[in-house]
């Protein structure tokens, strides 16, 4: 029984290996497998954490795409070879028409569908339609109750949790047995907000009947590095920009997220929740503090598309501003990969965007070789070693 177990970890820490060398390939062949699509940038939360609501809403709504488009695009990106698909907003359910429609239409294609919400209008349709169509259910969950509030800027958030999981495990119960279960992740983004209460956001998940909970670090750009990166003389417009205070935990209160981070996954090895913590566990103090990501490469800008809500591909999920070609109107070949496309990565590649030096993406998206191996280590041998 011994030995079964041991060949059958090093099959997977194998295929894990194996995972890595085919995104080392990707990288250089530019050939995207997954893509993240904004069908909408509103947003009708609040959160200290982001600034994504204080865009200009009535604004954001005039270029935003209808479903004819959608659509089209959706066919274009399934020819391309994307086989993971990230439905994402703002708040997708402003905009429910059309995401009942997407999400069909998504898995139709065969895609593997990840949904993040806020769960404000998380009604029962678009509970059976999850259930029915995505793969996983990411419920942002910042806080206890009325924490949960005071960070997301809202009365009823902590409300908003308690029926979007009640309606969500409902949901999944009635497509019964034969059908594929929705996993439904509490969705935890660490903050000086909330870093005192990470242990007890565990507990709150599993009485809540979470699948999972993932602990994501949150992340700022610095006001000076955006101003000093120009691209194609444009200066990026990210949503996570540093305001007049960090939300980082400062140097003392990192030491006391590694450390929860630590007794939490010895405290839920063996109970029936998923502990997620890898992007904490990859990252050192230092960069919890300071918000620093030492990374050289971006593997975002070669293998994920990204879409914005008037169905332009832009750069990346953060720098919505810069975009390489219309999908609606254009091929994708003619888009991806194309001049404007190679030169903005060459300058990356150069060190020529100071902003990406805090992209959280540079944690979740982007590890190279050695981080990869690292996070091999986090989640599948120290468990072991720990048992």
């Amino acid at each position: 029984m011994r030995a079964r177990k041991v060949i059958n970890g090093i099959r997977v820490v194998g295929g894990d290996c194996r995972a890595i060398v085919s995104r080392e390939i990707g990288f250089y062949r530019v050939r995207p497998k997954i893509a993240t699509l904004f069908l909408t940038y509103r947003c009708d939360s609040r959160c200290k954490t982001c600034s994504r609501w204080q865009l200009p809403q009535e604004q954001l709504a005039e270029w935003e795409l209808d479903y004819d488009g959608w659509t089209i695009i959706i066919d274009k990106l399934a020819a391309a070879g994307i086989r993971v698909v990230e439905v994402f907003g703002g708040n997708v359910l402003l905009r429910k028409e059309l995401l009942l429609q997407v999400l069909a239409g998504l898995h139709e294609k065969g895609m593997s569908i990840h949904l993040p919400t806020n769960q404000i209008g998380l009604d029962d349709e678009v509970a059976e339609a999850m259930a029915r169509y995505v793969d996983t259910v990411y419920v942002s969950t910042d806080g206890l109750p009325e924490q949960q509030n005071e960070i997301r800027g809202l009365d009823d958030a902590s409300r908003n949790v308690v029926q979007a999981i009640t309606r969500l495990t409902r949901a999944r119960e009635n497509q019964g047995s034969c059908a594929r279960p929705v996993r439904l992740v509490c969705n935890c983004t660490v903050s000086r907000f909330n870093a005192d209460v990470l242990e007890e956001l565990a507990d709150y998940a599993l009485l809540m009947g979470f699948d999972e909970i993932h602990y994501e670090y949150a992340g700022e750009f610095l006001p000076e590095d955006v101003a000093r990166t120009r691209l194609d003389g444009v200066v990026p417009d990210p949503h996570y920009i540093r305001r007049e205070q960090t939300i980082l935990v400062d140097q003392d209160a990192a030491a006391g997220v590694k450390e929860a981070i630590r007794t939490i996954k010895k405290k839920f090895r063996d109970r029936p929740l998923r502990v997620a913590t890898i992007n904490i566990d990859t990252r050192s103090e230092e960069s919890l503090w300071s918000g620093r990501i030492p990374h050289r490469k971006c593997y975002v800008m070669r293998n994920e598309v990204t879409v914005d809500p008037a169905g332009q591909i832009v750069l990346c999920p953060f720098i919505t501003n810069v975009g390489l070609g219309d999908l609606v109107a254009d091929a994708f070949d003619t888009i991806w990969d194309n001049a404007r496309h190679r030169r903005l990565r060459a300058q990356h590649d150069r060190g020529g965007m100071p902003m990406c030096a805090t992209c959280i993406l540079g944690v979740e998206r982007n590890p190279g070789i050695k981080q990869s191996l690292k996070r091999v280590y986090f989640t599948r041998i120290e468990p072991v070693l720990n048992r």
